[in-house]
């Protein structure tokens, strides 16, 4: 029987994996040779994203199957307003529980390919607090919603957007995933801000480990995220030595978790990219704070 998210958060130091459905046969053996690899270090729970409008739905179902009924693992499975009725939505869940998955992270979700705006569909939702609630009042699952420490790309004020934050866990959310976001400070102003508002369900610090420097300046562009004057330095400096840059992106990451942990925050989601490797090393640099993962093969 596979956990809630209110039951995997009642210890401390909790990590977590995210997963995108490929595109490619290739894609699809690499994302399955990564879950074989992570699944053995024992982390809370994978979460599969669901594509823009709802592309790649298909394949997303079958990852969270497979990750729930034959890796017998944690899943949480991505659900977005975008492009789906509350009929859809409703089936969708009902499609989710018939493979065993009983957590879902509940998003507005991005606009398709080619159109600049979102557009709430007929007899669907505007935003995600909406989308929470219907889950809510419909089924048990564990609700995750998303949190953006520098704000959402689309919205001007930070200060409206944790505001739509707040109203989300109201609405029925068990935990937060947040955005990647590689300064600090960002993480642990929300963390104050959401104790001010009283709430207290579990932080999940999105973690972006950095291997190519393209990716992430096109990845920061999109999101917004800021990059520090030392992540900007060694993003120039090792651009063309990509395993100059892979070490650096670890360091990056293993000097970011630390601070992390150090300012409190106990709760990390990973994004994998589907790769294993550098998750791995990095978190074997910080073994001693999860003492619950396992290292060996």
């Amino acid at each position: 029987m596979q956990q809630k998210i209110t039951e995997i958060y009642n210890y401390n130091n909790h990590v977590s994996f995210e997963f995108f459905p490929p595109k490619t046969s290739h894609g699809l053996k690499q994302i399955y040779q990564s879950i074989v690899r992570l699944k053995n270090m024992k982390p809370d729970f994978f979460s599969v994203t669901y594509g823009a409008g709802g592309s790649n739905a298909e394949k997303s179902l079958e990852i969270a199957s497979a990750l729930t009924n034959l890796a017998q693992v944690n899943c949480v499975a991505h659900l977005t307003c975008v492009g789906m009725d509350r009929d859809q939505v409703e089936d969708l869940l009902k499609s989710l529980d018939y493979h065993g998955v009983n957590n879902v992270l509940a998003l507005r979700g991005d606009p398709p390919a080619g159109e600049k705006r979102f557009v709430k569909p007929a007899n669907g939702f505007a935003y995600a607090s909406e989308l929470v609630r219907f889950i809510r009042e419909r089924s048990d699952m564990g609700i995750l919603v998303a949190g953006y420490p520098e704000g959402h790309s689309e919205n001007p004020s930070r200060d409206d957007d944790f505001k739509h934050l707040v109203e989300k866990v109201e609405a029925g959310a068990d935990g937060i995933v947040t955005q990647l976001f590689f300064d600090n400070r960002f993480l642990f102003e929300m963390a104050e801000n959401l104790e001010k508002a009283g709430v207290t369900v579990p932080l999940l610090a999105g973690i972006f480990p950095i291997s190519n420097a393209k990716q992430i300046i096109r990845i920061t562009e999109l999101s917004g995220a800021k990059l520090p004057d030392k992540l900007k330095a060694g993003l120039e400096r090792f651009a063309d030595s990509p395993e100059d840059m892979e070490k650096f992106g670890t360091d990056y990451a293993v000097e970011q978790i630390e601070a992390l942990l150090a300012g409190g925050v106990n709760c990390f989601h990973f994004y994998t990219m589907n790769r294993h490797r550098q998750i791995r090393e990095i978190l074997s640099q910080l073994k001693s704070y999860f003492p619950r993962l396992h290292f060996w093969e």
